[in-house]
């Protein structure tokens, strides 16, 4: 009776210890499950770039996304701060270089991607992933400084946003190289301007004369 007793209630104890660990991971997964890979961009060199994130979900409790991982093919960065302010359904979360931070335009990172993890992704192609929650795999990225690439939609003008619900535009695009025409338009007005000196200094000396 005893031995009975003890036995029922050592299979209560790990039941309801299997019940915690089941609640407690069944917890973290809501925290952070819906978050998906919306939207990457990288200039030319891979030295400016951003993740954004987006929950898709309605639940709106997705708060642990504050606490993340995203890793690419060759890279791998985890963050971790106090949960963000639900409801989180319809939101986004930006992940980005300082760099990409430091352009006019940009709202502010969620989260700052180290410069030695800088490129994060390939620009030529990669698969870029949150946790094991979701990835996104794409071929080769716009790299004119002003296009993003948008999971679903494709290429289109770049639109970074962040948690707080900013969002922004920004230009990456390398300062243009003065073509051939530029400085033989510049030789000429600087042989014109030379000329026109000349000019002037013979008719003062002409009419001192």
């Amino acid at each position: 009776m005893g031995h009975a007793s003890s036995r029922r209630q050592s299979a209560l104890q790990t039941a309801s210890l299997s019940a915690v660990v089941l609640i407690a991971a069944s917890s973290a997964s809501a925290g952070i499950h819906t978050w998906d890979i919306r939207e990457v961009f990288s200039n030319a060199s891979g030295t400016i770039q951003y993740v954004e994130l987006f929950d898709a979900g309605a639940a709106g409790g997705e708060t642990g996304v504050s606490s993340g991982t995203i890793s690419s093919g060759t890279q791998t960065y985890s963050w971790s701060s106090a949960p963000v302010a639900p409801p989180t359904n319809g939101k986004s979360y930006l992940i980005a270089s300082a760099t990409f931070a430091a352009l006019p335009g940009a709202p502010v990172p969620d989260a700052i991607i180290p410069l030695n993890k800088m490129p994060f992704f390939n620009v030529a192609g990669d698969t870029v992933s949150f946790g094991i929650f979701d990835s996104f795999v794409f071929g080769a990225v716009p790299t004119n400084g002003v296009d993003s690439l948008t999971d679903g939609i494709g290429v289109g003008p770049n639109t970074p946003k962040n948690y707080a619900g900013t969002q922004g535009s920004v230009n990456a695009a390398p300062p243009p190289v003065p073509t051939a025409s530029f400085w033989i338009t510049a030789a000429l007005f600087t042989s014109l301007a030379a000329m026109g000196i000349i000019a002037l200094r013979r008719d003062r000396a002409g009419e001192q004369s």
